[in-house]
Parts: structure tokens; sequence; C-alpha cells
């Protein structure tokens, strides 16, 4: 179990296309194979959302996945047929903890899932044949659901099948990550009372058993879709213990935990689909939280509270309950700043505030194509406009973006960078492939069903 977590406070992931693109795609103990297709950049990333099951997409388990990230070079096309992910310790000798693959045969046993997503969306919802043809540089987000070999020690490659032959990545270790791209802060969580009998197991509803009562206080960056909330015991450290576990969701065993905001029951019972989300929230929101005693909830226990967004994850230290000067509090200032678009149309907010588009972002060959000044300038860079050549220049802090329209190769801090798709322009607009531009200048990219979020992440 993770200590307080810092929100946003670091751009590490959103550096990683840009520096990775002068790194070979040489292995550590690679099969070298005839290939149009280089492994640029793979590195596990964080264990922050349950999206998965072992087997399928969709279907929250009650544990939290892998998150990697995997960065190839697919050249002129190649067909990437499967990707396999494997344990391995640090010399990059297998050690059979977990084989986690995109494709498998009926009769195999003991293969898990591998997930993929690019561009937000998900390629492979179970097991596939082939996750299709790719040009070009491409990222991949890949979700593995943990068999419990997701941990300090652990390391993982990937040995990826493309119709020339197999590619087999560097071997990378388990990060637990300290730092959480969700937009929201823990401001305050405490111990209330154990004197009311407001809920049972898994509905709102007196039982005969006093309930264990929370308070929460939670600070969003922008308008932000909360998964689940769970309240965990623990020991002091945070280290969890087996005291059971109430949650908003039914992934996985637990007992519900009930979230009230003033006089509204937010959630009065398990929802029958357990990707469903709590709701939406913005701003400053206080919660009343709910959780039927098994006889746990007492006087001396820990509990940590843990809120997933569709950004990630972020988690508190460690309360006591029954002891008044045990309280979580958090007065941290948001370092960061989020641009929210949506695809095919021109409404947009940079944080709360709200902004009107030229042109809408939308999606060419495959790449969603955003205006370039807009998403720049909001994040304070400064663009320059050759007309003569048209030549654009972006520069923020150390880091520098040369494109010219129509042309795929650009510069990144002085190195050349082959896109798969040009800068364009529309209505006298600019508009370049999101991913691109926003990793360039150090920033991370969400997708969530059409919607396009960016955000800033510095260093405190």
């Amino acid at each position: 179990m993770k200590g307080l977590r810092r929100t946003l406070t670091t751009a590490a992931i959103g550096a990683m296309a840009v520096n990775s693109l002068m790194i070979g795609g040489a292995a550590f103990g690679a099969d070298v194979v005839p290939s149009s297709l280089q492994v640029k950049e793979f590195r596990y990333l964080d264990k922050e959302l349950d999206r998965i099951s072992l087997e399928k997409t969709g279907e929250p388990d009650g544990t939290r996945d892998g998150h990697l990230s995997l960065l190839i070079d697919a050249g002129e096309g190649a067909e990437i047929k499967s990707i396999v992910m494997k344990t391995a310790d640090s010399k990059g000798v297998d050690t059979g903890h977990g084989i986690w693959t995109t494709w498998k045969e009926p009769s195999d046993i003991g293969k898990y899932l591998l997930a993929v997503e690019h561009d937000g969306k998900t390629i492979n919802t179970t097991f596939k044949q082939t996750l299709g043809q790719f040009k070009g540089i491409n990222q991949f987000d890949l979700y593995a659901s943990d068999n419990n070999s997701m941990k300090d020690g652990e390391y993982y490659y990937l040995e990826i099948t493309t119709s020339a032959g197999v590619i087999k990545s560097d071997v990378r270790p388990y990060v637990n990550a300290e730092t959480s791209y969700a937009p929201v802060l823990i401001r305050e969580f405490a111990w209330a009372d154990l004197t009311q009998d407001k809920i049972g197991s898994a509905a709102f509803g007196e039982d005969g058993s006093p309930d264990g009562h929370f308070k929460l206080k939670l600070a969003f960056a922008q308008k932000t879709k909360v998964l689940s909330v769970i309240l965990r015991p623990t020991d002091k450290d945070g280290k969890e213990v087996s005291a059971g576990i109430w949650r908003t969701n039914r992934a996985g065993v637990g007992w519900l935990l009930g979230l009230v905001q003033g006089n509204k029951i937010i959630n009065p019972e398990f929802n029958k689909d357990v990707t469903a989300p709590v709701g939406s929230f913005r701003g400053s929101v206080a919660l009343d939280l709910y959780a039927n005693n098994n006889g746990s909830i007492k006087n001396g226990q820990h509990y940590v509270i843990e809120v997933e967004t569709q950004f990630g994850t972020v988690i508190s230290q460690p309360v006591e309950f029954g002891n008044k000067d045990s309280i979580h509090r958090d007065s941290t200032v948001f370092p960061f700043k989020t641009i929210s678009l949506k695809l095919n149309a021109k409404e947009a907010a940079v944080d709360e505030k709200s902004a009107k588009l030229d042109v809408a972002p939308f999606s060419l060959d495959g790449r969603t194509m955003v205006p370039l000044r807009f998403i720049s300038e909001a994040f304070g860079a400064k663009v320059d406009w050759n007309k003569k050549v048209g030549k654009v220049t972006i520069a923020k802090d150390d880091s520098k973006i040369e494109l010219t329209i129509n042309k795929k190769q650009a510069f990144a801090n002085g190195a050349v960078v082959q896109l798969d798709s040009p800068a364009i322009t529309r209505n006298n607009v600019t508009l370049v492939p999101v991913r691109f531009v926003s990793e360039s200048l150090k920033m991370k990219v969400f997708f969530d069903e059409g919607e396009i979020f960016i955000t800033d992440a510095k260093e405190q």
C-alpha cells in the first residue's frame, strides 16, 4: 500500500515520447530479427486503475491493473500479431511469475489478458489473433490484471510478434509510483463516529448494527469522473491488513461504502453495472461515508481512503479510528493546468474557464488533430509562425518544437522526428497530432469517450 500520493507533480511520462526517439530498439538479451518495427520505449508506469479482469476488458475484478507504456516505430508499416508480457529477474532470466498476452489458443492455461489501448481506444477487448497494421511512431497503453506479481522486485519484458518475426524488449522493473495524474486532492479524511445505523452490507437501510462513519473532503481541479471510492483497513504505516474492504462498486469482494453529499445519498446500493462511475464532480466536495460494521471497525484500527478517477487514483495517509488527533489533511495548491477538448466540438476549457475554438479537434487517419496555437498558448508556450516557409516554432521552458506544414519531418529539442501525420491547416488554423505536440512539451494526454484531456505537470 502506498502512502500519501502527491498529485500531478512530475511530467516524466510526457517526456518519454520525444526523449526515447533517439534510443535504439535493441533489447536486453533480444532475439534479433529482420523487421521494420523497433521498440523505442517500454516501461512500467503505475498500478492505479481497475479496468480489466484476467480475460476481458470492461470487467473490473477488484484488483488494480498493472499499467505499462510501449512506444514503437513501425516504419513504413508492420502487422503486430501479438504482444506477450513475461516476468523476469533483473538480468532478463524468466521467473515464470506470470504471462500476459493479447492472444492465446483456447487450450492455453495460465495466460492472462494483456489489454492494449491506442489513442484511448481498446484494440483487444479479449484475446485477439492480430492487433492490426501500424505505421510510423505509435504509443500504446498496456493493462495487465494483477495476479499478485505486480510488486517490488518484479521485472517485465515484451515479446512482439510481427509478420517478420519476434522482437524482444528490455526488461523493466515494477515501479511503485509516488505520483498520480488524477486532478483531485484529498483535502481531509477523518473518522467521525460509530453510533449511527444507516447502511447494510449492500444497500442503505438499518440492519441493527452501528456503522463506521467517516468524513471526506475533496478538491477537483476540473470536472472529473470518479470511478470508485474504497475504504481499506491498514496498519499504522498504510500496509493492507485482512479486516475487510468497503467499496462503492461491486468489483471483487467487499461491503458497500455509502456516500452522502449533504442530504443526498449518492449510491443507495451496489450498481448492477460494476463499471458505472460514482458520478462527476468539480470544485470542493464534502462527503459523509458510511461503512457497515463487520466487527473490524473499532478504535485503534487504521484506514485509508482511495479515490479512483479516469486519470488515476489518489490515496490518503492512514487514519486511526478513535484517535481525535489522527486526521489526514492536505493543503497543497494544484501545481498544474488542464485543457479539456472534445472531438468534433468547438467548445473547450482551460481548467474551469470555457473557451471557443476556431476549428474543432478531429480524427485524421487514426490520429487526433488539435489546434496547435490554442494548446500551446494555454500552457504558456510561445508560438512563432513563418508564413513564407510555412514553419511553426513552439518554445516552452527548455522544450522547442519546429514543424513545417504538410511535412512529416519535425524537430523536437534539436532531434529529427518523423511524424506519421504532418501538421496541416484548416481555415487558417494549424492543427497537429495531439500526442506529439503535448508530450514534446512534457505534458500528458488522456482520452475518455471522445473527450481529450491534456495536463501540464510541473515538478514541485
